[in-house]
């Protein structure tokens, strides 16, 4: 049998993930009744949502797509209580249907106005079969979990859910203000926290906004000077000033800290060889959405190809999910030749993102070498090649001039080949290193000079 040349194109160690691209998340709809109208503004205040976007653009430099941007709108069509929501999130609501907004509003934000905070206990779970609608901190709690769980199911998009409003002293008294207070310390301090024994893990796509404790007092109800009247908990002008800049920078801040969490984090791509076979390996750190990948290959010589990909085999993805995941993809009885790969990645919704490309070239080989690296002298990175003759053992490892080891790049066996591996030196200072491989009997010490 001829013995084959591997050259392996290995994910840089040392500088992250590689990240498939993402969506931006910077444009929605605020879906609210007469309290979210007062916040959007003006209100007789110096400031509105519309003005505070303008200044949240200009402070982070955001232009063209990168703008943020909110419509609002009036929904649901009757009341907003949380019990009308659960069944919109259903989509069992007679009257109204907040799915088509999906698609063209990456930020959907949904609130209840200052009625929800007129509640009669802590219910039961007898609430949910008897009565739903009933204004408990069970059945709160229960449509809470129930509109959550589906929002879930939607990472394309990014949903804010408001805690309840708080009323005035003169329409509520100390046991409906503090259920409600209840109610809300448990929505932002617990279930947003993922500390909830019944949701669990809080889905990455969701903020609670608690609205209600920006603006009641100790006891639960609202503070007058944010308040129309004594008598009408509508807020007013002052409430306006302090919730609308909040709005924007907590709500745009967690729309865009979630466009990091991408829909597929590719932590790893390598290639390898086992036997007349070529085994591409891949990991996944997160995955949104995430219906598989598709197995891309073409010829060439060198860096040049011939062709265009194509597509020689499809692996299952994962949907979502934020645990690790590991796959192979074995491409049998190759021909001697040079060959490249890629994935494509392919979502629910029929949209994809390639890799980066890796190459394998199968040649002649028959003793070991350490080649020196290139470039030399580099920053930050350099190619590091060595070959072995038989299936063995290699270590290899950088050191400074006192002989410390600084990094360990490979310590594992590996089948008879020639590798290429590249070495990120970003967190290393400029300088003389060397570096060594052991593999069998086989003992070499090279020397590259990082530049800064």
């Amino acid at each position: 049998m001829i013995n084959k040349k591997l050259i392996v194109l290995i994910l840089i160690i040392g500088l992250g993930s590689t990240i498939f691209s993402q969506s931006l998340f910077r444009s929605g709809r605020f879906f609210h009744h007469s309290t979210g109208n007062r916040i959007w503004g003006p209100n007789g205040s110096s400031t509105s949502i519309p003005n505070e976007m303008t200044l949240y653009n200009t402070e982070k430099g955001y232009i063209g797509n990168n703008e943020v941007s909110m419509n609002e709108t009036w929904f649901p069509s009757d009341d907003n209580e949380w019990y009308t929501w659960h069944r919109i999130f259903d989509n069992s609501d007679p009257n109204d249907n907040i799915y088509p907004y999906l698609e063209n509003n990456k930020i959907i934000v949904i609130k209840s106005c200052y009625p929800s905070s007129e509640m009669i206990g802590a219910g039961g779970p007898s609430d949910t079969l008897n009565n739903p609608s009933l204004k408990t901190i069970y059945n709160y709690k229960w449509h809470w979990r129930s509109i959550i769980q589906i929002m879930k199911q939607y990472p394309d998009n990014f949903f804010v859910i408001w805690t309840n409003a708080p009323l005035v002293p003169g329409a509520t008294n100390i046991q409906e203000a503090s259920l409600a207070d209840q109610f809300c310390t448990w929505a932002k301090d617990t279930l947003a926290t993922g500390n909830d024994p019944l949701l669990g893990e809080f889905p990455s796509n969701v903020y609670v906004f608690d609205f209600f404790h920006k603006l009641a007092d100790a006891t639960g109800m609202l503070q007058l000077q944010y308040a129309t009247s004594t008598t009408d908990s509508h807020p007013n002008g002052l409430a306006t000033e302090l919730v609308s800049p909040q709005f924007v920078q907590e709500i745009f801040n967690a729309a865009i800290f979630y466009e990091g969490i991408i829909p597929v984090e590719l932590t790893s791509f390598t290639i390898s060889t086992n036997g007349p076979d070529v085994i591409l390996r891949w990991s996944t750190a997160t995955e949104l959405n995430n219906f598989g990948f598709e197995i891309e290959r073409k010829v060439g010589s060198g860096q040049s190809s011939v062709g265009n990909f194509e597509k020689i085999g499809f692996v299952n993805g994962q949907g979502t999910t934020t645990q690790k995941n590991e796959y192979s993809f074995a491409d049998k009885n190759m021909v001697e030749g040079n060959y490249f790969y890629r994935l494509k990645q392919i979502d629910f919704g029929g949209n994809f993102e390639y890799s980066q490309i890796v190459e394998i070239n199968w040649s002649s080989y028959t003793s070991y070498k350490l080649e020196q690296n290139y470039p030399n002298p580099f920053n930050p990175s350099t190619k590091i090649e060595f070959s072995i003759p038989v299936d063995g053992f290699v270590n290899l490892a950088v050191y400074n001039l006192l002989g410390e080891k600084v990094t360990q790049l490979l310590n594992s066996n590996f089948k008879a080949g020639a590798y290429e591996f590249i070495f990120d030196a970003s967190s290393l200072s400029s300088g003389v290193y060397f570096y060594k491989i052991e593999s069998g009997t086989f003992l070499k010490f090279k020397k590259m000079i990082l530049s800064k």
